[in-house]
């Protein structure tokens, strides 16, 4: 059962697995947009309120603009679900390598403001080791015997190899003493009496011998095999992102409790919500697009996120501070957690496709006041 941690100025929930799976980490971000679409008065209800309420009267231009909003909203959950999936991926084959229980840093900025470049408010999103795991690889573990059955299934596979070819080497030998005796010059009845001697030496020679003892041995008996975890069902993956659902809810209306009873609520003119993602150049997805021209201002950003949340050491680089701007956010973490990036190779360069970027969303969220 997930706990909450304690609030501080970057809060994070703790989940109870030991890797962050790719939908739980979109499951987790698209909830968190819809909390800051509300919280920075964006929409004049929650996301999923606005869902259920009836439509009324669509020909209103609030009508319309309600509806243009939940289709980008839906929209982007559906593009987030295979976003993360790519993006664990990506991870996987880092650097060369294929270790399907390897892990990395994910990082997810909701941005307020006409432009990605000129936000007034960014609100970012660290994905503590997302499991790297390869799109559609299969675990074929379950088809592989093991243990006693296994090398009793190899036991009769040599035992029936080794009498088919002394079958073969009796045929063949029978073959070749009939051609000598036929053409040698030799008597009729003494090549039969050859014959038949060999005969019986071969039948004496195949005489079944008594079965081998059953009885293993204590020391050559193979140790058991290791239990294999089975996947979690549907029914209880989709009640464990609803648990972790709730646990974010819980965890952001204890920070805004904490911080004067404000935490990231704040009163926003509407305008635009951009989503950026920091993936690898080798990172493919149609519906996001690199952004160079963004490393500068929100690496500042992501510094002061780490710095804000503990995880680096705070530094008194005032003018790259100012360029981060303000920084809000929480932090999304498992079990296992990570000392340092997934890009990070200790005292090796980091290859160019695997060197970190921005991309952008290629859609967008319109927020309105009207109702």
């Amino acid at each position: 059962m997930p706990t909450p941690t304690p609030p501080t100025k970057i809060p994070s929930i703790t989940l109870d697995a030991d890797l962050v799976t790719d939908s739980m980490a979109a499951r987790l971000c698209i909830s968190l947009v819809g909390h800051v679409l509300f919280l920075k008065s964006q929409v004049p209800f929650p996301v999923v309120q606005m869902a259920r309420m009836p439509g009324g009267d669509t020909t209103s231009r609030a009508a319309k603009k309600r509806q243009e909003l939940l289709n980008s909203f839906d929209t982007l959950a559906s593009h987030l679900n295979t976003t993360f999936t790519a993006l664990s991926t990506a991870f996987a084959y880092h650097s060369g390598t294929k270790d399907p229980r390897s892990s990395g840093r994910a990082y997810l900025a909701v941005v307020l403001g006409p432009t990605p470049g000129s936000a007034k408010c960014r609100v970012m999103v660290g994905v503590d080791a997302l499991e790297a795991k390869v799109w559609g690889e299969r675990d074929d573990r379950l088809d592989v015997p093991s243990g006693r059955e296994g090398e009793e299934a190899e036991d009769d596979d040599e035992k029936s190899h080794s009498e088919d070819e002394s079958d073969s080497e009796s045929d063949c030998d029978g073959d070749t003493d009939s051609s000598e005796c036929g053409d040698s010059d030799s008597s009729d009845s003494l090549c039969d009496e050859e014959v038949a001697s060999e005969t019986e030496f071969e039948e004496s020679s195949q005489a079944p011998s008594p079965p081998p003892s059953r009885t293993p041995s204590p020391s050559s008996s193979p140790p058991p095999p290791p239990p294999h975890l089975l996947p979690p069902t549907y029914a209880q993956e989709l009640e464990a992102l609803r648990t972790a659902e709730r646990l974010l809810s819980r965890t952001l209306a204890s920070a805004c409790g904490e911080n004067d009873g404000q935490g990231m609520a704040s009163e926003m003119a509407p305008t635009q919500t951009h989503i950026v993602l920091r993936a690898p150049r080798k990172f493919m997805h149609p519906a996001w697009v690199p952004k160079q021209t963004l490393s500068g201002a929100f690496d500042a950003l992501l510094d002061q996120f780490l710095e804000e949340s503990g995880e680096r050491p705070k530094r008194d680089d005032v003018k790259k501070r100012k360029k981060g701007g303000n920084v809000e956010g929480v932090w999304i973490r498992s079990r296992q957690r990570l000392t340092e990036d997934s890009e990070i190779i200790s005292s090796e360069e980091i290859p160019e496709e695997d060197e970190m970027i921005w991309w952008t969303w290629d859609g967008r969220l319109v927020g309105f006041a009207d109702w």
